[in-house]
C-alpha cells in the first residue's frame, strides 16, 4: 500500500535545477512558519482507504486493523526526537462521501491531528491521492481546475484549513495544511490548480502554514518554474520537494517501476558497475519478464555504467540548487520543507553491505537538509511496501541503524 508510485519527474531531470528560473519573492524572517524539523511521513492511519469490491468506499474506510494508530505509535515517534508528522490522507472519501458519513471523516481527521499534538508532535495535514479508488486516483483529481473532483476538492481545502485554524487556537499547535501531494502534472500545467488550490486554502484560513510543491512529482526541479506571484506577501507558506535520487538504489525492486528489476544496487556507487549488473541480470532470469517489462529492465540495467561512482556530492548538487533558488527568493531556509526520501527494503538490504548502503544513504539525506537548514520528512513510519521507517516494519519504535542514520534517541 505504500510502495511509491513512480520515481519524482523525470528520472534524468533530478539536477535541472541548475537552469535557475528565477524570480524575486516576498521577503520574510519566518516567524509565522512553525520550527518544523524531523518529521516521519505516517501513511497507514488515513492513507490508501479501504475499498469493497467494486471499488467503492464502505461505510469506515479507514476502520480495518491495518489503520490503527494508537498512543504507544505517536509516543514511540515523539520519544525518537522526530518533532512533527506528515499525515498522509487520502482524499478520495472525503470527495465521495455526503452529510453525516464525511462529517465523521472529518471528525475522525481532526481526532487523529489532536491526538497527534497531545503527543507533542506537530502536523501536516498531506492530502494524498491514492488509485484505490478509480474515480479519486491522482491523475483524476488534477485534471483541470474547471472538472467535478478538482472543485470537490477545493471544497475540502476550504473546509479543512477553517477546522485546522479552530484546532490550533489556545493551543501551541504546530498545524500545516499541504495542498496536494505529488501532482503527476508538469509544472506549467499545475501552476493554475495550484493558484486555485491556495485561494480555497486561504479561503478557509488566512493564517494557516500552507505547503505547496511545484508540481512534477515534486521534482526539486519544479520549484523553479513556479510562478511565485500570486503567492508574494504570504509568509505563512513552506515550499516543499521530494527527492529519491538515485532511483536505481532507493527504488530497487519496487514493482511498477523502472528499477524493479535491478538487484544489489550500492551506495555510494562503486567505480565499476560489473557486479551490480550481474546481480541484475540474474534478478532479470529469474522474474521471467514479459517483453515490456524485459525492454524497460534492459534500459534500467543500462543506466548503471553512469550510476557508477553516485556518492554524496552528487546528491549535495540538488541541495545547493534549492538553497539558491531559496535565496533568491528571499525565504528563510526552514521555509523549504524535503518532504519524502527514504529507500525500499529488498533481499540486499538485509546483507550487510546493503544494510550499510540503506544508512549511509539515509544519513546523508538527513544531513544535508540540515546543513542547508531545511525541514525533513522521511518517509514512511510503518506499512507494507518496502519503505518503512519502524523496525519490522510495524515499530513501534526503531531499529539501531535507523537511529544512526536518522539522528533520532536511542530507547
Amino acid at each position: 500500500m505504500t510502495s511509491r508510485r513512480s520515481v519524482l519527474g523525470s528520472l534524468a531531470g533530478i539536477t535541472a535545477l541548475a537552469s535557475l528560473g528565477i524570480r524575486p519573492g516576498a521577503a520574510g524572517t519566518g516567524s509565522d512558519i512553525p520550527p518544523f524539523r524531523r518529521g516521519i511521513g505516517v501513511s497507514h492511519a488515513l492513507g490508501w482507504a479501504q475499498v469493497e469490491a467494486d471499488g467503492s468506499y464502505g461505510e469506515a474506510p479507514f476502520s480495518g486493523p491495518r489503520f490503527r494508530f494508537g498512543r504507544a505509535q505517536r509516543q514511540a515517534i515523539r520519544a525518537a526526537g522526530f518533532d512533527f508528522v506528515r499525515l498522509a490522507v487520502d482524499v478520495g472519501p472525503f470527495l465521495a462521501f455526503t452529510g453525516v458519513a464525511r462529517d465523521k471523516l472529518d471528525e475522525f481527521l481532526i481526532g487523529t491531528v489532536r491526538d497527534l499534538v497531545d503527543a507533542d508532535l506537530g502536523v501536516i495535514v498531506d492530502l494524498h491521492p491514492s488509485a484505490m479508488n478509480p474515480a479519486y486516483r491522482p491523475a483524476a483529481l488534477t485534471a483541470g481546475v474547471q472538472t467535478a473532483n478538482f472543485q470537490a476538492a477545493l471544497v475540502l481545502l476550504q473546509r479543512l484549513a477553517g477546522q485546522l485554524e479552530r484546532l490550533a487556537q489556545g493551543r501551541a499547535a504546530r498545524l500545516a495544511l499541504e495542498l496536494m501531494n505529488e501532482p503527476e502534472l508538469p509544472q506549467a500545467a499545475w501552476q493554475p490548480m495550484l493558484e486555485a488550490a491556495y485561494r480555497a486554502a486561504r479561503s478557509g484560513s488566512a493564517t494557516l502554514p500552507l505547503v505547496l510543491g511545484g508540481g512534477s512529482m515534486n521534482a526539486p526541479a519544479a520549484l523553479s518554474e513556479l510562478d511565485m506571484r500570486p503567492f508574494a506577501g504570504d509568509t505563512r507558506l513552506i515550499y516543499t520537494y521530494h527527492d529519491y535520487s538515485p532511483w536505481q538504489f532507493t527504488h530497487q525492486g519496487v514493482r511498477g517501476n523502472p528499477a524493479f528489476a535491478l538487484d544489489a544496487i550500492a551506495y555510494p556507487a562503486p567505480p565499476s558497475a560489473a557486479a551490480m549488473i550481474t546481480a541484475s541480470r540474474r534478478r532479470m532470469k529469474e522474474l521471467a519478464l514479459d517483453g515490456a517489462a524485459l525492454a524497460q529492465a534492459g534500459q534500467a540495467k543500462r543506466t548503471l555504467a553512469r550510476y557508477a561512482g553516485f556518492d554524496r556530492s552528487i546528491l549535495e548538487q540538488t541541495f545547493r540548487q534549492v538553497s539558491a533558488w531559496r535565496s533568491a527568493q528571499r525565504l528563510p531556509a526552514h521555509a523549504i520543507l524535503l518532504g519524502e526520501f527514504g529507500v525500499h527494503r529488498t533481499p540486499f538490504m538485509n546483507t550487510p553491505e546493503g544494510a550499510a548502503a540503506r544508512e549511509r544513504w539515509l544519513r546523508d539525506m538527513r544531513e544535508l537538509a540540515e546543513a542547508h537548514g531545511f525541514a525533513w520528512a522521511c518517509w514512511t513510519y510503518v506499512g507494507p511496501g518496502g519503505f518503512a521507517l519502524a523496525e519490522d516494519e510495524t515499530g513501534p519504535g526503531f531499529d539501531a541503524a535507523t537511529r544512526r542514520a536518522l539522528g533520532l534517541r536511542s530507547p
